[in-house]
């Protein structure tokens, strides 16, 4: 089971809460644990958890197994740059990086060691802090103040101390182009789900607790999960077909989410609403992870909410439909 090691559990009070078994961590014990044990630290961004990022990870954790070593991810916790560029935020890189089967997530906050310099950074964090025998980063890894740091210079430092360095080079998707969390975002923008999914390796996700709306969804006749708008990239606004999983509940649930302002009912507020298929319970309170399957259409004005009624009752139409035919042909392929 995977340990987070955070100054700040408010960054992560979401996958604290869809996780039952993580447990609420205890930031001073795991750092302790780490100290005393010898480990293999994994360096990087991880926006998104893709294809690259995976590679590296599986790579890491079969050697530190074999060298009876623990295994920690250091990444920031937020973002030095435009918060709203991220694919995931903070509980969602820690959701997916728990499926990696890492001992620990250190989530550290870039303001701290903003100003380090890559000698600093070397031995304050990854001797001192981590314990590191092994490191492992990807080919394009920065860090210390301003960037100074490089691939090349953390090799040299490491060496000093006899620590080896282990880079994992580009991955290239089936066209031959490099993975990268620029092009993931840019694909979600566009809403190219399919090829978003190829890059990941998992489907786009929304991880978020249902908060209170307006209950206009319910009105109207198809009630809707809300979530608030976080500082992270969305697709285009619109209206898309999803999987949902709820908060101590093991059915998967299939419904049709909208991301926009709802310039027929709500005009210029921004809002995640999700209107699941066959359920009907309260889940106010409870976190809710979304996985964006596909983009049924573009967010519309209509001339009443009679008109909108009418479009939600298609789209809900069109996609239990697309979902029904996706089952026969898993069944016909079986």
């Amino acid at each position: 089971m995977i340990k987070f090691i955070t100054e700040n559990l408010a960054e992560i009070k979401e996958i604290i809460g869809y996780c039952i078994n993580t447990g609420i961590p205890d930031y001073h014990k795991n750092i302790e644990e780490i100290k005393k044990s010898k480990n293999t630290v994994i360096l990087g961004n991880f926006d998104g958890v893709h294809k690259g990022h995976q590679i590296i990870l599986e790579k890491a954790v079969k050697q530190a197994k074999e060298k009876n070593l623990k295994t920690i991810v250091y990444t920031f916790s937020e973002y030095p740059k435009n918060k709203q560029t991220k694919i995931t935020t903070c509980s969602e890189k820690a959701y997916l990086l728990s499926k990696s089967k890492i001992d620990y997530l250190y989530l550290e906050q870039f303001e701290k060691v903003k100003n380090y310099s890559p000698k600093e950074f070397v031995e304050k964090v990854l001797i001192d802090t981590l314990n590191a025998n092994e490191v492992y980063c990807g080919f394009n890894f920065t860090f210390g103040k301003d960037k100074s740091g490089n691939v090349d210079i953390l090799k040299k430092l490491l060496k000093k101390k006899n620590i080896k360095l282990n880079v994992q080079d580009a991955v290239l998707d089936e066209d031959g182009e490099v993975i990268s969390s620029t092009r993931v975002r840019n694909l979600v923008k566009k809403g190219d789900f399919d090829k978003v999914r190829e890059l990941l390796g998992h489907n786009f996700i929304i991880l978020g607790e249902v908060v209170y709306g307006k209950q206009l969804g319910r009105v109207i006749g198809f009630p809707t999960a809300n979530l608030k708008f976080e500082n992270k990239i969305y697709p285009e606004f619109g209206v898309y077909g999803v999987k949902i999983h709820i908060q101590d509940n093991d059915i998967i649930y299939n419904g049709v989410m909208n991301i926009g302002k709802n310039p027929t009912v709500d005009v210029g507020v921004l809002s995640v609403e999700t209107n699941i298929f066959d359920f009907n319970e309260n889940i106010y309170g409870k976190i809710i992870l979304i996985e964006v399957l596909e983009n049924i259409r573009r967010e519309k004005k209509f001339g009443s909410v009679e008109e909108l009624k009418e479009q939600i009752g298609k789209d809900v139409y069109y996609w239990k439909n697309k979902i029904l035919d996706k089952g026969k042909c898993q069944k016909e392929n079986r």
